[in-house]
């Protein structure tokens, strides 16, 4: 199970990859990001909706409350640092994005334990997450190297996606020795926090930077495509 959730984690390491490369050469317009920023917000919630949270709360809801109100802390504590990095760096003039690529290495990490946890709840719901945070990485990836751009070298904005979703790379590995072998209990827990994870990212991140680059009826579209894209591979391969 190790080597496969290991392996299937590199497809969201490569979709950063190729956001690095697209944002280094040209960035997409705003009302294109913002189409593509729904429709990853989109896939990503659904991974949450549909994945993640309906068997936990079938098996152990009270587990499931726990886990999920435990990922509330830890997400909004992070934010705060990330929030905290951002005015500092913006008080001190143009420098680059420590907040954004603090916050983005967390999530990741983050992504990456979940996935792990995925693994070992299955390998279809393994699968159908990775899909999701393939999707979820090349449009986060494209947003860090985008911001990064205004004051990093072409080198920099290029890998700055990849050598961070290594960090997935490790979570997954953590996640999927730590919770080979664990109770349901906790796999439940893990998979609950990693729900609030996912709808984080899709509401506070994904979302917000999407109405800021503009908003259109077509883009707001994505979101619901991407939903649906998610729940008819759920359907298809589960």
């Amino acid at each position: 199970m190790l080597l496969r959730a290991v392996l299937f984690s590199l497809i969201p390491v490569a979709a950063a990859g190729v956001s690095g490369i697209v944002a280094a050469i040209r960035a997409p317009g705003r009302r294109v990001t913002s189409g593509i920023q729904h429709f990853a917000a989109g896939v990503v919630f659904a991974a949450a909706a549909i994945e993640l949270l309906p068997g936990v709360l079938r098996e152990q809801p009270w587990v499931a409350v726990v886990g999920f109100s435990a990922g509330i802390v830890v997400m909004f504590a992070f934010r705060a640092l990330s929030t905290a990095l951002e005015r500092r760096r913006r008080a001190d003039g143009p420098a680059l994005p420590v907040g954004l690529a603090v916050a983005t290495g967390v999530d990741f990490a983050v992504d990456g334990l979940v996935l792990g946890a995925g693994f070992a709840a299955g390998p279809t719901t393994g699968l159908l997450l990775a899909i999701a945070l393939a999707v979820e990485y090349l449009f986060v990836g494209l947003s860090l190297s985008a911001t990064m751009a205004r004051g990093a070298s072409r080198t920099l904005t290029a890998t700055a996606p990849t050598a961070l979703s290594l960090l997935t790379v490790a979570g997954t590995a953590v996640g999927a020795v730590l919770l080979a072998d664990v109770s349901a209990q906790v796999l439940a827990g893990v998979l609950a926090f990693g729900a609030v994870a996912f709808m984080y990212l899709a509401t506070e991140e994904l979302l917000v930077e999407a109405h800021e680059q503009g908003e259109t009826a077509l883009g707001s579209v994505g979101f619901f495509v991407g939903f649906l894209i998610y729940l008819l591979l759920d359907e298809l391969i589960g």
